[in-house]
C-alpha cells in the first residue's frame, strides 16, 4: 500500500517508460514522414472529443479498480477483527484446564493468517510459522494443497477436544470460525477473478488512437513542440491507466497492494499479546514509500 509520502520519480518512470518510448518513436516517425509527404490534418475538436471520452472511461475504470481494492482491504480488516474475537472468546469461555489447547489454537490462527497470505501472493510460507508448529505439522502443511483450509481443520480438531465449553459457547466460536472461512473465500474470489482483459486492451488502444489524432492535429506546431506536448498530455492517461491496472489485483505483492504482510504481522502481535507472550515481534516497517 502506497503511503502518503513522496513517490520516487524512478517508480513512476519504471511503470510507464515503455509507453512514453512508443509515443516518442511514433512522434519521431510522424515528423520524418511530414518532411516528405504533405499529410491531411484533423480539426482539434475531434481530438478534444476523443480525449474527453477516454478520460471518462479512465475515470470509470479507476473507480471499478479502487472498489475491488477497497473490498480486499475490508476483507482483511474483518480477518483482523475475527482473529482477535476468536482468541478473546476462547479465553472468556474456557477454564484453566484448557489453557494449553487455547495457546495451540491461537498459534494455529497465526499460521492460518500467514498461510492465507502465502496462498494469495503465491509465495512460500513465512519462516515464522515454524515456531508455531511441530516438525511433522509443518511438513504436512507444506504438502497440503490448500494450506489455510488445512489449518482450519486442525483448529476444528482442537475445538472438539476443549472440555469446558457448553453448546452455546461452541455455537458462538463456530460462528467466528465460519466467518473467517467466509473471508478467506472472498479474498480468493478477488484473487481468482480476472478483470476483463479486453476492456484493458481496448482502453490502451484508445489512448494511442487519441495520441495519433492529436499528433496530426498539432502538426503545425513544429516537431519539437509537438513531441513535448504529446508527452505531457500522454503522461496522465498512461499513469492513471497503470494505477487502475495495479489496483485491480490487490494481492500481487506490488507497492499498490493491500498491505497483507503488515496486517498479518499485526494479527500475530495482537494474538501473542492476548496470550501474554514475552517474545512479541515488531510491526513491519514501510519499505520506502509503501507498506507491503
Amino acid at each position: 500500500m502506497i503511503l502518503s509520502r513522496k513517490i520516487p520519480l524512478s517508480y513512476v518512470i519504471k511503470s510507464t517508460y515503455v509507453d512514453f518510448l512508443i509515443v516518442a518513436v511514433f512522434t519521431a516517425i510522424f515528423a520524418v514522414v511530414q518532411l516528405y509527404v504533405e499529410l491531411f490534418t484533423f480539426p482539434m475538436a475531434i481530438s478534444a472529443v476523443l480525449g474527453t471520452a477516454i478520460s471518462l472511461i479512465l475515470s470509470f475504470n479507476l473507480s471499478l479498480s479502487y472498489d475491488r481494492w477497497w473490498e480486499a482491504r475490508k476483507i482483511w480488516g474483518e480477518i483482523v477483527n475475527d482473529s482477535r474475537a476468536l482468541i478473546l472468546q476462547l479465553q472468556s469461555f474456557t477454564s484453566e484446564q484448557d489453557s494449553k489447547r487455547i495457546e495451540k489454537i491461537s498459534h494455529y490462527q497465526i499460521v492460518w493468517v500467514y498461510s492465507l497470505l502465502a496462498t494469495l501472493r503465491k509465495q512460500a510460507l513465512d519462516n515464522r510459522v515454524t515456531g508455531y508448529l511441530s516438525g511433522d505439522e509443518y511438513q504436512v502443511l507444506n504438502q497440503a494443497r490448500h494450506k489455510p483450509l488445512h489449518i482450519n481443520s486442525l483448529i476444528k480438531d482442537e475445538m472438539k477436544a476443549l472440555q469446558s465449553l457448553n453448546d452455546f459457547q461452541r455455537v458462538q466460536i463456530d460462528s467466528t470460525l465460519m466467518s473467517l472461512v467466509s473471508h478467506m473465500g472472498k479474498a480468493e474470489r478477488i484473487k481468482n477473478t480476472v478483470f476483463p482483459t479486453e476492456y484493458q486492451q481496448v482502453l490502451h488502444f484508445s489512448i494511442y488512437l487519441f495520441l495519433g489524432f492529436l499528433s496530426i492535429s498539432l502538426a503545425n506546431l513544429g516537431h519539437h513542440w509537438e513531441t513535448l506536448l504529446l508527452t505531457i498530455l500522454a503522461a496522465p492517461f498512461f499513469l492513471l491507466e497503470k494505477t487502475a491496472s495495479h489496483l485491480q489485483d490487490p494481492f500481487e505483492n506490488l507497492p499498490t497492494d493491500v498491505p497483507i504482510a503488515s496486517i498479518s504481522r499485526n494479527i500475530e502481535i495482537n494474538i501473542l499479546s492476548l496470550l501474554g507472550a514475552s517474545d512479541i515481534p515488531d510491526a513491519l516497517e514501510p519499505n520506502g514509500f509503501y507498506l507491503s
